[in-house]
């Protein structure tokens, strides 16, 4: 059986001597495995296709339980990503959590329309990259249904001005629902938290915070991010061994 699906490759491995084994997330059916033969070879014209980041058109035929690309046209390679360290750091630890938190044959247009946009914003490098990746990631926590509104109390329903939470808790919480919290977010974090769990994917990224603000958020995503898409991430202490 022949099919078409749109993907972004978020995973890629060797396979023999020629070939990749690449993951992508498409709108179709969320989470896929894809066999590549010949990716290494430039005359098949499949190189640019099984980079990580890029977004294409696959041509798959089906075997016994596994996919096999034919055909691959490139839509978007997003390759101003791969110019600058930082970026691509952050843009890995985007795909890596991506992969985590994915499911295999569940179609997903959110989960693909939200990568998609915060990877077109990190290769304009119109926004800090590590405010990219708090975005996306606190995001994609309130899209799975492990994070709710972002300035309302979890067990009130109270207006929030500053609140606080912890890995034990879901939600976040206001100074007299939170005797034991661990963390605390100002006013500037619970406004932003607000923005990031309630705008259209389109406006996601229009807003910009302050370093100490970025901070606060920055430690809310690791926070719940380890406890609900898993912990030991490769490209996280690649960033932390950096100084991102």
């Amino acid at each position: 059986m022949v099919s078409k699906v749109n993907g972004i490759v978020i995973k890629e491995t060797d396979m023999g001597e020629s070939g990749k084994r690449i993951v992508v997330l498409t709108r179709e059916h969320g989470k896929m495995l894809l066999s590549v033969r010949g990716a290494k070879n430039t005359k098949k014209g499949m190189q640019a296709a099984v980079q990580l980041f890029s977004c294409c058109e696959f041509t798959l035929f089906e075997g016994r339980g596994f996919y096999s690309v034919t055909q691959a046209d490139v839509i978007e390679s997003f390759y101003d990503i791969r110019n600058e360290f930082e970026r691509l750091a952050y843009g890995a630890c985007i795909l890596e959590i991506t992969e985590r938190a994915s499911f295999e044959e569940l179609q997903n247009n959110m989960a693909f329309d939200l990568l998609l946009r915060t990877l077109f914003v990190l290769a304009s490098g119109k926004r800090r990259p590590k405010l990219v990746a708090v975005v996306y990631i606190l995001r994609l926590l309130r899209e799975y249904g492990f994070m709710g509104d972002g300035d309302i109390c979890s067990s009130c329903g109270k207006k929030l001005e500053e609140a606080w939470y912890s890995p034990s808790a879901d939600g976040i919480y206001c100074d007299d629902c939170a005797p034991e919290m661990m963390g605390k977010l100002g006013r500037g974090a619970v406004k932003a938290l607000g923005h990031i769990t309630e705008s259209p994917v389109k406006e996601l990224f229009s807003f910009d915070v302050s370093e100490g603000v970025l901070g606060e958020l920055w430690e809310l995503s690791m926070v719940y991010g380890r406890e609900y898409f898993g912990s030991n991430y490769k490209t996280l202490d690649y960033i932390n061994n950096m100084g991102f």
